[in-house]
């Protein structure tokens, strides 16, 4: 889970100096209680050119504080980071409200939040963005694709919302062992992360199996008593399945050909029987896979076979 810098949030809305150097000494506050919870603020630099009191710049106005004040907050912004970069494509639509929100700390957060990852922003205030969670649309149409960020102002709530979250995962067994207790609309094969033996840990990569996994327990709670997909359902079916840049796919006939074999898994419900699971979802570096049964059978979990490296490599 990354927390990102609102850069919307510094507008021209501050009055004097003295109303900038308590609304920086506030997001100096919440950067220091997120880095107690070994996390860090990620910032991008290009927020030193919003307007901060009228139409001067936030790296003007800061050159008026003290010099302890501006060496702090210009080491962290100009030179220290950590830096986030836009993994959105700038062509996506992204708005909130009447406001167009592409390239923006704001709708880089909403990207994550609609892929099913965790991202929260810190915003400043007083400001227009005093508001939890933020929703943001993608699509120019009434039924554009929403993600709703937390949004936080204050030490004292974004310190509970810390201690409530959960903490890195640091091994494959604790990535393992979380998914097992948080995702019950999935059944997991007794070894389907034994594949991960011997691979050295990758945090962003179990991150992203988490993440891939959420959405597999979401998609599997939003049937209805027909055994047809909700609204929502359909939201997170056409966001992961589709496309170019879909989380999950089906292999190619020549893979399914070539690797039979490899993607047959026992039936944990039928002794003696197998489960043929070229449905996978992807991770591409390192080139990790999810496979599962597909499609799912409503109102039971969706068998989880193999988590592990890539089987149809050549």
């Amino acid at each position: 889970m990354e927390i990102l810098l609102n850069d919307l949030s510094v507008h021209g809305q501050f009055q004097n100096i003295q109303d900038f150097r308590e609304s920086v000494h506030r997001i100096m506050e919440l950067r220091q209680a997120v880095g107690t919870k070994d996390r860090q603020l990620y910032v991008r630099k290009d927020i030193l050119n919003r307007p901060a009191v009228a139409t001067e710049s936030m790296f003007n106005t800061l050159h008026k504080l003290s010099r302890d004040e501006k060496i702090s907050v210009l080491g962290w912004i100009e030179k220290n980071g950590p830096f986030w970069t836009v993994a959105h494509d700038p062509n996506l639509w992204l708005w909130h409200g009447s406001e167009i929100v592409t390239d923006t700390a704001v709708g880089e957060a909403a990207y994550h939040v609609m892929l099913g990852e965790d991202r929260w922003l810190v915003s400043f205030t007083p400001s227009d963005w005093e508001h939890s969670p933020i929703m943001v649309m993608a699509g120019p149409s009434a039924d554009a694709i929403a993600g709703d960020v937390p949004n936080y102002l204050q030490v004292t709530e974004l310190e509970i919302a810390l201690r409530q979250s959960e903490p890195s995962i640091t091994s494959w067994e604790q990535m393992e062992t979380r998914a097992r207790s948080r995702f019950p609309r999935l059944t997991f094969s007794n070894d389907c992360c034994r594949h991960l033996d011997g691979q050295p840990f990758a945090p962003s990569a179990a991150k992203q199996i988490i993440s891939r996994l959420k959405v597999l327990n979401q998609l599997m709670g939003e049937v209805d008593g027909g055994g047809n997909r909700t609204p929502e359902g359909h939201r997170l079916y056409q966001s992961h399945f589709t496309g170019d840049r879909a989380w999950f796919s089906d292999s190619s006939d020549t893979e399914k050909n070539d690797f039979k074999q490899q993607l047959t898994f026992p039936n944990p419900e039928e002794p003696g029987q197998y489960l043929f699971c070229p449905w996978h979802g992807k991770i591409n570096n390192p080139p990790f896979r999810i496979h599962f049964a597909w499609p799912f059978r409503p109102g039971a979990p969706l068998f989880v076979a193999y988590i592990g490296l890539k089987i149809t490599r050549r």
